[in-house]
C-alpha cells in the first residue's frame, strides 16, 4: 500500500519540522516545574478520557467539554510554559488543517474561494491559500454535487454565487 508508505513518510516530514521540534522543547520547559508538569499531566488525562469517548460515539456532556476549556485557560494563565505550549500547539494544529486541506483537495478537487462561505475580505487570503496548497497548478475543480444542502441551520445568506 504505497499511500500508507507516503503517510509514515508525512509524519517522519512533519516530525522534523520545526513547529514539531518547538513542541517538542516547550513540553520539555512544562517538565522543568513540577508544578506545572502535575497540572500539565491531569489536563491531557482529562482531553484523553474526552477524546477516547467521542470516538466510541458518546456524546460528552457539555458540562465536561465546558469543564476542560476552563481547566486550559486557568492552566494558561498560571503558568507561562503551558501557554506557551498551547501556543505553538495551536500553529501546528494550522500546519495540519493545511496539509488536510491538501490532502482533500487532491482527493475531491480545488474549489474557488467564490464557493467558500466566506465573506469578500476573506476570499482574497482563501484564495491565497488555495493556490499555495495547488503549488501554482491546475487541477481539478470541485463539484459541488447537484442537490447538496447545507445542514439545518447553516445559512450561507450573501455567500451564495
Amino acid at each position: 500500500m504505497e499511500y500508507i508508505k507516503k503517510a509514515r513518510e508525512l509524519g517522519e516530514a512533519l516530525l522534523q519540522s520545526p513547529e514539531v521540534q518547538k513542541l517538542k522543547e516547550a513540553e520539555e520547559e512544562i517538565k522543568k516545574d513540577p508544578a506545572a508538569q502535575k497540572a500539565f499531566e491531569e489536563y491531557q488525562e482529562k482531553e484523553k478520557s474526552l477524546v477516547t469517548a467521542q470516538m466510541f460515539s458518546k456524546v460528552v456532556p457539555e458540562k465536561d467539554s465546558l469543564a476542560l476549556i476552563d481547566l486550559k485557560m486557568k492552566l494558561m494563565r498560571s503558568h507561562p510554559s503551558i501557554r506557551n505550549f498551547f501556543s505553538l500547539q495551536q500553529g501546528f494544529e494550522k500546519i495540519m488543517a493545511t496539509v488536510n486541506l491538501t490532502i482533500t483537495t487532491a482527493i475531491y478537487g480545488m474549489p474557488s474561494a467564490d464557493q467558500l462561505p466566506l465573506p469578500k475580505e476573506l476570499k482574497d487570503m482563501a484564495q491565497q491559500l488555495l493556490n499555495n496548497i495547488s503549488g501554482g497548478k491546475d487541477g481539478p475543480s470541485m463539484e459541488i454535487p447537484e442537490g447538496f444542502k447545507l445542514p439545518d441551520g447553516f445559512n450561507l445568506g450573501n455567500f451564495k454565487k
